[in-house]
């Protein structure tokens, strides 16, 4: 558009220097001292026409070298912000195709042309450590700290992931724990915080960092209720280690009750409870909640507990044997509280049913001991033998 104007501008003067010189031959004098100079008017216009345009280019071409240094910046930058993005797609994409060496070159590479290296080098980590390569990864976190001039938490937490990967969950947990206190309503730094107290099983933070949020409403319901399955379950069996069942017991009790009804929680304390020989409180317990919601588990390990009333127990078995008669957990169960009513025979062919329904190495060896106990060494030798074969 500019070309098109100097273009209309240079006709239009063409045509007036055309019209300047058909008119007559009036002269005029310039004098400047003893200078004198005679023309033309049509000339004198001309020239006067040929000096101002000669001037305005020269001012023109003189002001593009003083802009020179800042155009040559300007351009420099831009090429500088052409190869960062370049690089930066490079690597994204390599990150996205797996190829953590390539990706890690090119976030190396583009940090020295990005106004934002600490992006680039938080990458580079990532990618080295995904390698297996912790110095390289530890020296790249060390430049995106350097680069972090507004004291991001994005750094911490890299470092935190990395000595986590690191089998050292203690030190991650201190790491986040510092960054916490400074920025207390940050929520990824939470969930953060929540990972590397789990890592290093601190479950007495874990247990109020999950309640926070639960309250706050920071994690899916599902992945909630994971997380305190998870939570439970190792402190149940944390308290279970000790000979004494009171810790046990104590956790248990302060559980809350939606949790208590859980399928998985409950076989863990039954579990762990029955290490203890005064587990007979836990059949009333499994009894109740067979009745609510089936679960062979649960079955198998109804006929583990010795309760007050061993004929009572078998009753509640065998009630249960219509609605589920093929489950082999039940049939392995009935078969061990037919051992302990001593109804021999009935043990033992609830017990061969359940080895026909494939329940594994316990209702085979529960059988061996059987026969050793009739006497049948060559039979019960053979069961042992299965229960071996059947083992993992």
């Amino acid at each position: 558009m500019r070309g098109l104007f100097f273009i209309l501008i240079a006709l239009v003067g063409g045509i007036l220097a055309g019209w300047l010189l058909q008119l007559g031959a009036d002269e005029v004098a310039l004098v400047y001292g003893e200078w004198t100079l005679r023309a033309r008017l049509s000339v004198m216009i001309l020239l006067l026409f040929v000096i101002f345009v000669s001037g305005y280019l020269l001012a023109r071409l003189a002001l593009r070298l003083l802009r020179l240094p800042v155009t040559l910046r300007r351009w420099r930058e831009y090429r500088r912000g052409r190869n960062s993005e370049k690089l930066l797609a490079r690597g994204l994409l390599a990150l996205l195709e797996d190829n953590w060496p390539a990706a890690e070159r090119a976030f190396r590479k583009g940090a020295a042309y990005s106004r934002t290296p600490l992006v680039n080098y938080l990458a580079a980590a990532l990618a080295a450590e995904r390698q297996g390569a912790q110095p390289r990864s530890e020296a790249c976190l060390e430049l995106a700290r350097q680069h972090d001039q507004a004291d991001s938490p994005a750094v911490a937490l890299a470092q935190a992931r990395l000595q986590i990967k690191q089998q050292q969950p203690a030190q991650a947990h201190q790491t986040v724990r510092a960054l916490a206190r400074q920025q207390p309503a940050n929520e990824s730094l939470k969930l953060m915080l929540l990972e590397t107290a789990t890592a290093a099983q601190d479950w007495e933070q874990v247990a109020g960092l999950l309640q926070e949020c639960e309250r706050r409403k920071l994690l899916p319901a599902g992945q909630m209720l994971a997380k305190q399955r998870s939570l439970y379950t190792e402190r149940l069996r944390q308290a279970g280690s000790d000979s004494d069942c009171t810790g046990l017991d104590a956790v248990w009790r302060a559980m809350p009750r939606k949790y208590k009804k859980d399928v998985e929680l409950l076989r863990v304390y039954i579990t762990e409870r029955l290490r203890a020989p005064d587990g007979g409180h836990c059949e009333a317990l499994l009894r109740h909640a067979l009745k609510q919601h089936w679960d062979s588990g649960l079955a198998r390990l109804y006929g583990l507990v010795s309760g007050k009333d061993p004929k009572r127990q078998l009753d509640f078995a065998e009630k249960c044997l219509p609605r589920h008669p093929g489950d082999p957990a039940l049939l392995l169960t009935l078969g061990r509280l037919c051992k302990q009513n001593q109804l021999w025979g009935k043990a033992r062919r609830f017990l061969e049913q359940s080895i026909a329904a494939e329940a594994g190495p316990e209702a085979s060896r529960e059988l061996a001991d059987l026969l050793e106990q009739q006497g049948d060494q060559a039979a019960a030798a053979r069961y042992y033998q299965l229960a071996l074969s059947q083992t993992p």
